[in-house]
């Protein structure tokens, strides 16, 4: 078992503007990336809202500009998952392992379920690989599934979280995106670039992305608005997607398709820390920074009479921080878990320096 100082579990805006502080500090924190580093920006075609880039960047650009200044101040990140962990008592104990029969795909895929059975399998059946005096988590956020007939076998056939990456498999093309917020209309454009028959999916009445972007959508006349509708199928030949089924205004139809991109929002990425530490009612992770009334009441009486009340970004469990969307259930913004990642830098320094002296 390798001993660490600070693993930090997460690496998208919030996990290296931690590991950039932390390694300023001298504390050479160890990132762990798991297999695809960088989180939703690697997804995100421009990034226009982040101080300082008035032309605007790339998503996969900015995050590996902020991979460099990690390493660049000693910050070691490592390409491995995080497939169990104990905080029951320090130094906590980290787990990279998989059951036998079992593969990182198959993982990664799980219910919370089955997921919550892995970890206890792994860690009855394995020793741990890693303890930490600290933790950070910075695991961010996954898409929304709807959950609809065809999702599963459609899946990678047709259907896609990220027009971004796989917008180009569809040249010339009939594409559907569904949702309404920044995400939705973001991949309508991005698949402008390939087709001129693209259709925006919404149960509503109106968007809810930024201004910017609908009035984008709205001068752009290759895009069709398909108001209060809610798609209720995914069809196809098991092939490939072929058609969808459509509920508008009450009434069903089968559309053609060929090409069906979901973006109906993020769910916090916090199931393996489950039973673990404190949660709000929709799993995300609860620090003093961001939280419900209620929620902060809780996390108050299990603080009270500790040093967790002096540092924002600490979870129920002393010694573990979170940062970034894994715990912010109301910004959601690059710049938002940035600035996260560097409050909790901050705080770990400083908790780590009163339990070094006590």
């Amino acid at each position: 078992m390798q001993n660490l100082t600070i693993a930090v579990i997460g690496s998208g805006p919030a996990g290296f503007t931690a590991g950039i502080y932390l390694g300023r500090a001298l504390l050479k924190p160890t990132l762990f990336s798991g297999s695809s580093m960088g989180g939703q920006l690697m997804f995100t075609r421009d990034v226009e809202n982040f101080p300082g880039f008035p032309d605007g960047m790339r998503g996969p650009e900015f995050m590996l500009n902020l991979q460099k200044q990690a390493t660049k101040f000693d910050a070691e990140i490592r390409y491995e998952e995080i497939t169990a962990v104990d905080f029951s008592q320090r130094p906590f104990r980290l787990w990279t392992s998989l059951p036998e029969n079992i593969d990182f795909q198959d993982f990664k895929r799980f219910s919370n379920q089955e997921l919550l059975k892995a970890t206890e399998l792994i860690k009855k059946n394995k020793k741990a690989d890693y303890s930490a005096q600290s933790v950070l988590i910075s695991t961010g956020s996954e898409n929304i599934r709807p959950g609809v007939p065809g999702e599963k076998t459609y899946l990678g056939k047709g259907l896609g979280f990220c027009a971004v990456c796989d917008g180009a498999f569809y040249r010339n093309k009939k594409v559907f995106v569904v949702g309404g917020g920044d995400t939705a209309l973001g991949d309508a454009l991005a698949l402008r670039k390939f087709t001129d028959q693209v259709f925006l999916v919404h149960r509503r009445e109106q968007f809810r992305a930024s201004k910017i972007l609908q009035k984008r959508v709205f001068d752009d006349n290759n895009i069709k608005i398909l108001w209060n509708t809610e798609v209720k199928e995914i069809l196809g030949d098991q092939q490939r997607v072929t058609a969808l089924k459509l509920l508008q205004k009450g009434l069903e139809k089968e559309v053609a398709a060929d090409g069906i991109f979901m973006a109906i929002g993020h769910l916090p990425n916090s199931a393996l820390f489950t039973n673990q530490i404190e949660m709000d009612e929709r799993s995300y992770i609860l620090t003093r920074q961001f939280g419900s009334q209620q929620a902060l009441k809780k996390l108050s009486k299990e603080q009270e009479g500790s040093s967790s009340n002096h540092f924002p970004t600490m979870t129920s469990v002393s010694g573990v921080f979170a940062a970034g969307d894994v715990s912010d259930s109301r910004y959601r913004q690059a710049i938002v878990a940035a600035g996260s990642g560097a409050m909790a830098a901050i705080d770990i320094e400083k908790w780590l320096e009163i339990v070094d002296k006590s």
